[in-house]
């Protein structure tokens, strides 16, 4: 850094934080560059808390980033072992074994709780850089959980989105949204989430257990664990598609 005298310094000072405070977007840049990989695995478990009661699901994730993001998701916790998921793009198909059937989530259904969780099927299909769909801003630094973090806003600019504005807590050494808020266009709270775990993962630093509070429900959370995650491993384009969905 250049130095200054006198009046300079005090100049300089003044006007540092606005010349070299990151903007919003420059944030959320770095955020997405920090998530970048071409493909990921893993093993994950779902606990999902009502009151006093939790239940747990466990599954396996397999996924790519390509021109549309693909994923393909197996439950095999006993009661729902066989069911999958298949995201292609915005698209979403569950299959069923014991019906051999598969359903397209659309429409009212995307805003419901996956497998009864207070994560909706919309939350998981988001995969869109978050910049195309809203204005970003800056609103403030300050600490949290002992970490200094960007507060950034994101308002809505399209009307396809499932919340209208969003808050986030970004750590400013990692650039992982450790807490993020979701709110209505009424600018009613409707669900929180929260980092509870990080871990370095060939150089990125990846949340691994993460909470989702849904304020519309009474009592509830869920927490979502990731485990032997595998970055960037070949997989076969066949496994993103009904004919493997079905099987």
């Amino acid at each position: 850094m250049n130095k200054y005298f006198s009046c300079g310094v005090v100049l300089l000072l003044t006007i540092a934080p606005s010349l070299w405070a990151l903007t919003g977007e420059e944030i959320l840049n770095k955020m997405d560059n920090h998530r970048d990989y071409a493909s990921i695995s893993y093993k994950g478990s779902m606990t999902i808390f009502v009151k006093e009661k939790a239940r747990t699901k466990t599954l396996n994730v397999e996924a790519l980033n390509s021109k549309e993001t693909k994923a393909i998701v197996e439950f095999t916790n006993p009661e729902d072992n066989g069911t999958k998921y298949l995201m292609l793009g915005d698209n979403l198909w569950i299959y069923f074994p014991e019906e051999e059937d598969v359903v397209k989530i659309s429409g009212h259904m995307l805003k419901e709780g996956m497998m009864g969780s207070d994560v909706s099927y919309e939350d998981a299909l988001e995969s869109d850089a978050l910049s195309t769909k809203y204005t970003i801003s800056l609103a403030d630094e300050e600490p949290l959980n002992n970490r200094q973090c960007y507060v950034i806003v994101l308002d809505a600019k399209v009307k396809k989105v499932p919340y209208y504005k969003r808050k986030m807590w970004v750590d400013k050494e990692t650039f992982v949204a450790l807490k993020e808020e979701m709110f209505a266009k009424s600018g009613k709270l409707l669900k929180v989430a929260s980092v509870l775990e990080t871990k370095i993962i060939k150089g990125k630093n990846i949340p691994v257990k993460t909470e989702m509070v849904n304020k519309l429900r009474k009592n509830s959370k869920t927490v979502f664990e990731m485990r032997n995650i595998e970055f960037d491993k070949p997989m076969e384009e066949e496994k993103f598609s009904m004919r493997y969905l079905r099987r």
